[in-house]
């Protein structure tokens, strides 16, 4: 969302109107924002819906649940300002609320990255990939390239 009309910016290739809502790489929408020309609009997860995440990851274990692309990103940063703000105010209780939320991502991230290794160690990406958000693609990706590395240097064929 623009908050203030912005002159040219040659690496968009346009100028932002105040009032309208663009899609723009979340680099330069982070750096707006700080300056005050934009408000990132994101479907933040919120502590409540993390928890729901969690249990929904336990229930399905073996099986990925399809994730924002961005989820990494958007949870580790509302977590971030959620705690500065319970740490300002002092607020024991929402301070309570951030130790579950980072409890709850870990729980997640444990999950995802166990199928994720799994699927990696059999050469099965591609049942995987489609459930998978741009970060743990490029891991994954990385991942499957050192195994390969490696087993073609240190394995014995028959």
């Amino acid at each position: 969302m623009v908050l203030k009309s912005t002159p040219y910016i040659p690496v968009l290739g346009t100028s932002l109107q105040k009032g309208s809502e663009e899609r723009i790489p979340r680099l330069y929408a982070q750096l707006l924002e700080e300056l005050g020309y934009v408000e990132i609009l994101d479907k933040t997860p919120s502590p409540q819906e993390l928890i729901k995440l969690r249990f929904a990851h336990i229930q399905q274990r073996s099986l990925l649940v399809k994730l924002d692309d961005n989820f990494y990103a958007l949870v580790s940063n509302a977590i971030t300002k959620l705690e500065n703000k319970a740490k300002k105010e002092a607020d024991i209780t929402l301070l309570k609320v951030v130790e579950r939320a980072k409890e709850d991502l870990n729980e997640i991230y444990n999950i995802r990255i166990a199928n994720i290794l799994r699927a990696v160690q059999f050469k099965n990406l591609d049942a995987i990939s489609k459930f998978l958000t741009l970060e743990e693609r490029v891991l994954a990706m990385l991942l499957f390239q050192l195994l390969d590395q490696w087993f073609r240097r240190y394995a014995i064929s028959g």
